[in-house]
């Protein structure tokens, strides 16, 4: 009879006993979940990494700057899996699309011209952000996958340095290949005519045409400027434009800071290192619906540097006060 008293007190007991556990396993789960939440949140997680290509036209110093601060600026959640460079030859272009097609790559930085242009032909369903190509527009670049970031700084910016330097100037003279850049001389005949200036052409076919084109030009010029021209701006050539201006007094306007050091006057340009890291800045943006706002179009530098030569600058009695020489980040 003891035991069957017993019974409704033992059932009871475990009853409690079943339900207080089944209450702590409910816990449990919920606090491992709670802490599994909290894991992913605040660790990395590389099952969501970027891969990224390089696709780069040579070898090239330049390019190697860009690359390098590219790759050092890169989230820690995007990763470099491959690169490729086409050794100058676009005729491995669509091989090497095919590598990195296989590498499953989410985004691909094309350096220089060849390498853009391999993207454009062979990459057609991969973001590619675009940089160090000269006259993009001549070869229909960007395309729609892609965004570019322009090595022309907005002219005002490059403007500015020549009025600090010369604020009465009015005609601007410009050497041009027809079939090189005929669209950079319009473009920038079309700035000039915007800020009240004339751009004053000459147009020249040949490295043998530069010296007299110079000659016909100088007359009725304030300044010289160049633009990226390969049939006006050879190693040859160079010298002769910074030496016959210097001779008869024109200042000459540079775009890089290889120009400015070798003698031109004043250049604003941007610094390839800094077009690295700002292609890197891109990709975020890419990978976002805010990609539509950016892909088919050229990115102006966000960096740009301001240089004199101060030497050229003497030679030409330019006004070199402390004030006109602190609006230069670069002198030399």
């Amino acid at each position: 009879m003891k035991y069957k008293r017993g019974l409704p007190f033992i059932r009871k007991l475990m009853k409690g006993i079943f339900y207080r556990y089944q209450g702590f396993l409910k816990w449990v789960k919920h606090a491992w979940l709670v802490f599994c939440l909290g894991l992913c949140i605040c660790l990395p997680n590389n099952t969501y990494a970027e891969n990224i290509a390089i696709l780069k036209s040579a070898e090239i110093e330049a390019y190697s700057e860009a690359i390098h601060a590219f790759k050092q600026s890169l989230p820690s959640s995007h990763h470099v899996v491959s690169e490729y460079d086409l050794q100058g030859d676009i005729t491995k272009g669509q091989h090497l699309a095919r590598s990195i097609y296989a590498s499953h790559t989410h985004i691909v930085l094309a350096v220089g011209l060849k390498a853009a242009l391999v993207a454009k032909r062979e990459i057609l369903d991969i973001p590619v952000i675009v940089c160090l190509v000269l006259d993009p527009k001549k070869y229909d670049l960007p395309t729609s996958n892609m965004v570019g970031l322009s090595l022309r700084v907005p002219f005002e910016q490059e403007l500015k340095p020549l009025q600090t330097l010369l604020p009465q100037i009015s005609r601007i003279g410009v050497l041009f290949d027809p079939q090189k850049t005929q669209g950079l001389k319009d473009q920038l005949e079309q700035h000039a005519r915007a800020f009240g200036l004339t751009l004053v052409s000459q147009e020249v076919h040949s490295e043998q045409e530069v010296s007299l084109a110079l000659k016909t030009l100088r007359e009725g010029i304030d300044v010289l400027y160049l633009i990226p021209d390969s049939t006006v701006i050879t190693e040859h050539s160079l010298d002769f434009l910074i030496s016959s201006t210097l001779e008869v007094n024109i200042p000459l306007i540079g775009f890089s800071a290889d120009l400015v050091r070798s003698g031109a006057v004043t250049g604003v340009y941007g610094n390839y290192a800094d077009m690295g890291r700002q292609a890197a800045s891109l990709i975020s943006t890419l990978l976002t619906p805010e990609a539509s706002l950016i892909v088919g179009t050229m990115v102006i530098p966000d960096v740009v540097s301001q240089a004199i030569n101060v030497k050229s600058a003497q030679y030409l009695g330019l006004p070199l006060t402390t004030p006109v020489l602190r609006s230069f980040n670069e002198q030399y």
